[in-house]
């Protein structure tokens, strides 16, 4: 087995603790004995989060933190004391459409937490979540593969937002966001040489349970998979949201948690890409397992995904916290839809 290099009782720093994804890296955390600290923009309306984790892990050790605005420098200067990990997950981009403002977000808010961690010597790893929008958009219109390595990144996403004015801008923007901030924290950390060891994980669409659906809703991804199961406006996320690949949040959360503890995963890039998902696969897995509900028809010539991105790398580092592989797209679409 790889060598450890932040023990079980560590305490591990968190941002966006409540979203989607950050819910399900604190609860990893905390199942496998870690303390965490976790980052929210107000805590009094995340308390739920805490009663959540309270509840499920009596002898577990979870705080939380405001950090209203991850922009402001210094923001995380005194958050950080005992810290020995920090995972920084939380997107402060949503709904920008200004191109130049989310890409000074983006690199801002993830420049702060590293510089807050090289001032703090208890600090061995940080790993930074991006999105494999970050090295590319899906490719669906293709007849031959779309390669992708670790050097690759979303340059075509950032020429495009400059003028692109369709539905589409927002996610170009997300895209570019995402490629510019990885980027400019590589840079950094190049340049900067601070006593811990970066990685990155760029996961593809997620899908699994969410953990507190009473006060997390149907966040990010799972938004888009709700509609083939409701029927509404199905025709507009159709056009939206193209064939591409996907993970579910339970392997998404163990990899951060392996680029955090394991020494072996170094400077590196994971791609979080465990298959192929479209509208017409997620309806028939639907009507398998809710036979006495009835959907939307199939959509014509959707297609698949032409990304192949290099997840060899990305499984190895799973199946050392995990066991095993990736999870398959039915077992992840059944956990997400089994209490709608």
């Amino acid at each position: 087995m790889p060598t450890v290099v932040i023990e079980s009782s560590a305490l591990v720093f968190v941002t966006g603790a409540n979203g989607l994804i950050g819910s399900h890296v604190v609860d990893q955390l905390l199942a496998r004995g870690y303390k965490v600290r976790g980052a929210v923009r107000d805590t009094e309306k995340t308390k739920w989060l805490k009663g959540y984790f309270d509840s499920k892990y009596r002898d577990a050790s979870f705080e939380m933190l405001a950090v209203p605005d991850m922009t402001i420098e210094g923001c995380y200067d005194d958050l950080l004391d005992g810290v020995k990990g920090f995972i920084h997950l939380a997107a402060p981009v949503g709904g920008i459409l200004d191109l130049e403002l989310a890409l000074d977000i983006g690199r801002r808010a993830g420049l702060n937490a590293l510089k807050a961690c090289a001032k703090q010597p208890s600090i061995k790893r940080f790993v930074n979540t991006s999105s494999l929008f970050a090295a590319t958009l899906p490719q669906s219109g293709l007849d031959d593969d779309f390669v992708i390595d670790e050097s690759t990144y979303n340059d075509d996403a950032l020429e495009e937002a400059k003028t692109n004015e369709t539905r589409k801008k927002g996610i170009l923007i997300y895209a570019a966001m995402k490629s510019e901030t990885e980027k400019a924290m590589w840079k950094w950390m190049k340049e900067s040489n601070p006593g811990f060891s970066m990685n990155s994980v760029l996961p593809y669409a997620n899908f699994g349970p969410v953990l507190v659906p009473e006060h997390q809703g149907y966040p990010s991804t799972i938004e888009w998979a709700r509609p083939a199961f409701t029927g509404e406006h199905f025709e507009a996320f159709v056009k939206a949201v193209p064939p591409q690949g996907f993970i579910s949040l339970r392997d998404d959360a163990l990899l951060h948690v392996s680029a955090l503890i394991y020494e072996d995963v170094s400077g590196e890039r994971l791609f979080g890409d465990a298959g192929r998902w479209n509208y017409n696969q997620l309806l028939a897995i639907y009507r398998q397992h809710y036979p006495e509900k009835s959907f939307v028809d199939d959509v014509e010539g959707l297609g698949d995904d032409k990304v192949r991105a290099p997840t060899a790398r990305a499984e190895e580092v799973l199946r050392w916290v995990k066991g095993s592989g990736w999870d398959g797209l039915e077992e992840s679409v059944v956990a997400m839809s089994k209490d709608w």
